[in-house]
């Protein structure tokens, strides 16, 4: 499942994440910016599923450094715990729980 490919429906982005077996994210420049990425990613985080970061380090692909997807996400990860994240603590857990539990695969292109 591909959100821009399946997804018929955004109202129902919750429910399609808990469907699914094991969550990857495609970390790039502006990921974090987005309201949609962060409602599946707490959605992904809120669950008891395998979760993947993937990094697209690339900035002429649209990536990002690490430390620039941190604060990316420290300054747009702030909303009060979502519905399908109900224990969510704020930007530092969600760095700590992407970047630091599990290490962001890069990207890489052949």
């Amino acid at each position: 499942w591909l959100d821009v490919d399946n997804l018929d429906d955004v109202g129902r982005l919750e429910e399609a994440v808990a469907d699914a077996m094991t969550f990857l994210v495609f970390l790039s420049a502006g990921y974090f910016k987005s309201f949609n990425c962060r409602r599946e990613l707490y959605a992904a985080l809120g669950s008891s599923r395998p979760f993947i970061p993937i990094q697209e380090a690339d900035v002429d692909k649209g990536g990002a450094s690490i430390e620039a997807l941190q604060a990316e996400c420290r300054e747009n990860c702030v909303e009060a715990a979502p519905d399908a994240y109900p224990s969510y603590g704020g930007p530092d857990e969600m760095i700590r729980r992407i970047f630091w539990e599990t290490e962001p695969i890069v990207w890489v292109r052949v």
